[in-house]
């Protein structure tokens, strides 16, 4: 495996040029396909990382503050960084092994040419585009590829590349079949099934879904947001009781100001955006969505069982009841709203109605809906 580096990163390793590999560049077919990638020691918002993109496919990896230690075992740090973004993505465990099997061991060389650079300044740049995936208290970044990875790529004849589904085409035109011959998917996933009960008394409105175990819980906010069409207009958070002496508070990670409303001293405070699920479930049987402090949504989130795919996304299975309108007033306003509702000689039945046009849940196609879900992974915004 090739890891062609700028001055910046070999002058923080130690490395000079007669230990530096020669014939550096974007192609390298004795090493394999997939095998040459481009390394930047960058300063983030966050601190010092290291950025690491794929020659062919422009998929970034991300390493985030290296300290002495961690520069003076890169091979190996570089070798466990690609493995935790490629399994956080789904690849197939043996298919991840017999690519790194032939990409063999790492050698060190300088930038091919300054078209490789200038396509490792916009991996640098997409991972700074979504930093709210990287998490500065762990090394080997878990998100920060499935966010940056799907964003595309403008090639020189005018098309896009998206640099994960590139990844994925290759990997199994390489290693889709076993040495036996038979055919073996790229993708492995494991999924949750989630039923999504929202907290009504005398109402029964909820959504079962199928998510990765992998998905981050900022993933799991939006496909609740999008399977009950709520309108993402309100702050949230998780919390998960059960486990250990003090409930964890899985909070959205935009701002300190968010992080500063809750006391680490009563609830154990984990970002969500750098959360997996599998972090949580199945350890805690049930876990809390609370949507819109005002109104206080509360939805219960319980783990139904565990099932495996060859697709990396949420699916939406079924459901019952729609769901309130937003800014109702809470479980109570909404009761009040019902009954309204079904009095058309209520003197507020038809300014209610008016209003409720621009509040109400969409009906939407399955299809739809499933469009809608295939956006959850995607590294914009909330």
């Amino acid at each position: 495996m090739l890891i062609q580096c700028t001055k910046a990163l070999l002058d923080r390793v130690g490395i000079n040029l007669r230990e530096q590999a020669p014939g550096a560049g974007p192609v390298a077919q004795p090493l394999g396909p997939l095998a040459a990638w481009h390394a930047h020691l960058v300063d983030l918002d966050i601190g010092n990382a290291i950025v690491l993109m794929n020659d062919a496919t422009r998929f970034p990896v991300v390493i985030c503050g290296p300290g002495p230690d961690d520069f003076s075992r890169l091979k190996a740090l570089i070798r466990d960084a690609i493995v935790v973004a490629l399994s956080m993505e789904g690849v197939n465990e043996a298919i991840i092994d017999a690519y790194m099997t032939q990409a063999g061991e790492i050698e060190f060389a300088r930038t091919a040419n300054r078209s490789m650079v200038a396509k490792l300044k916009k991996a640098v740049s997409d991972i700074s585009y979504v930093s709210s995936f990287v998490d500065e208290n762990t090394l080997i970044q878990r998100y920060a590829s499935i966010a940056a990875g799907r964003l595309e790529q403008r090639l020189p004849d005018g098309t896009d590349l998206c640099p994960l589904d590139e990844t994925l085409k290759q990997l199994g035109r390489e290693f889709g079949m076993s040495e036996d011959g038979t055919p073996r998917p790229v993708l492995d996933v494991e999924l949750y099934q989630l039923k999504i009960q929202l907290e009504i008394d005398g109402f029964d409105i909820w959504r079962r879904v199928l998510v990765p175990s992998n998905f981050s819980f900022r993933h799991l906010h939006r496909v609740i947001q999008a399977v009950f069409d709520w309108q993402n207009y309100h702050l949230h958070l998780f919390e998960a009781r059960g486990q250990g002496p003090r409930p964890k508070e899985i909070v959205m990670n935009d701002g300190a100001d968010i992080l500063d409303c809750f006391d680490p001293d009563q609830y154990d405070i984990l970002q969500e955006a750098v959360t997996a699920l599998g972090d949580i479930f199945p350890t805690h049987d049930d876990v809390i969505y609370e949507y819109d402090f005002g109104d206080s949504w509360i939805h219960t989130i319980t783990l139904e069982g565990i099932v495996r795919s060859n697709a990396f996304e949420a699916t939406y299975l079924e459901g019952n009841g729609e769901r309130p309108p937003e800014d109702i007033g809470g479980p109570w306003g909404y009761i009040d709203y019902v009954r309204v509702m079904a009095d058309p000689s209520d003197p507020e039945h038809e300014s209610m109605r008016l209003w409720a046009k621009s509040q109400t849940a969409w009906q939407l196609t399955p299809e739809e809906l499933q469009r809608k879900l295939r956006n959850c992974t995607s590294g914009f915004g909330e």
